[in-house]
């Protein structure tokens, strides 16, 4: 063996072989002999037990991939300047009214938390944002609300797009066409783990809201989504759930949703919504359900914005 086979041998961890037998040397013919001496026997071929190493290479199992196993690819690098251009916070922005505003939101959801707010069952992590109708600013107000708590030391957040119509969550974090929860809810062999997303905000997660399905509203009232968001909302007790919902009059998703929810927001526009609208999406939800109501689009000063919050957003005790 050549010294850099027993160096290679050596860094596999095998052990030397013991020298190979030397060959004999030919003997000289007899003279006398009536019939000439055979030929030399040609030198024995290397054997393959003389490299161990060798067979363990070619015979160690090699690790397959299970099937739908993305997690390498489970990360995103959002673009911050995009997101503040688009008037959503980022974590490197400095103090604004905006801010200050979910700052103000989100301490009495994180106060209902610490309070213990969840006693009917209902996990007080697992937080319901909706609106009446369309285009009152549900997701502006979910992505905002998920990233500022982000921002927190002691949370992590996981923001859910259930809208699978207009996919809005989705589409403001740029998951589109990734698989997420209508996936698995339609199909049982994807994991959670599979789907949840990475951010480079550091604790920030996303579930797309995946494939369009049919019978969405169906499959958001299923027992797998149940199990899901007792998954969710206890895996992490530091972890605060968001679910982006679509409007309660537009669509039942709210609706199917609700039950599982300990906290519920429902979000209103400055100026637009109309009082009954408000009303009948408050009776659809159940008013004792609702922790609060957010004013979204309002062009009020600071002062006075924290006095209207105090009045419609209403923490339970």
């Amino acid at each position: 063996m050549s010294s850099i086979e027993r160096a290679m041998n050596k860094l596999a961890g095998v052990e030397p072989d013991a020298p190979a037998a030397e060959m004999p040397e030919p003997q000289p013919v007899q003279a006398s002999a009536p019939e000439p001496a055979p030929a030399p026997a040609p030198a024995p071929a290397p054997e393959e037990a003389r490299t161990p190493s060798r067979d363990r290479q070619r015979t160690a199992p090699t690790p397959k991939a299970r099937p739908g196993d993305i997690r390498t690819k489970n990360f995103i690098n959002l673009d911050l300047e995009r997101l503040a251009a688009a008037a959503f916070l980022t974590p490197d922005q400095t103090m604004t009214r905006q801010s200050e505003e979910f700052q103000h939101i989100k301490r009495r959801l994180l106060g209902n938390l610490a309070s213990g707010i969840g006693n009917n069952g209902r996990p007080p992590n697992l937080i319901l944002i909706t609106s009446s109708v369309p285009s009152e600013g549900k997701t502006f107000v979910s992505t905002n609300l998920a990233i500022s708590i982000a921002m927190e030391m002691d949370h992590t957040v996981l923001a859910v797009d259930t809208d699978i119509m207009k996919r809005d969550l989705t589409r403001v974090f740029g998951l589109l066409g990734r698989p997420g929860l209508f996936d698995m809810l339609a199909e049982p062999g994807w994991q959670l783990e599979d789907l949840l997303v990475r951010t480079n905000i550091p604790n920030l997660v996303v579930l797309p809201s995946g494939n369009y399905r049919e019978g969405s509203t169906e499959l958001l009232a299923s027992l797998r989504m149940k199990e899901l968001s007792n998954e969710i909302s206890g895996r992490y007790s530091d972890r605060v759930v968001i679910l982006d919902s679509p409007p309660v009059l537009a669509t039942t998703t709210a609706t199917a949703l609700a039950p599982l929810a300990g906290q519920i927001i429902l979000v209103a526009e400055a100026g637009s919504t109309k009082h009954e609208t408000l009303r009948e999406a408050i009776q659809i939800l159940d008013a004792g359900r609702i922790t609060g109501i957010v004013l979204n689009k309002s062009r009020q000063q600071s002062v006075a914005a924290y006095d209207y919050y105090g009045s419609y957003y209403r923490a339970k005790h």
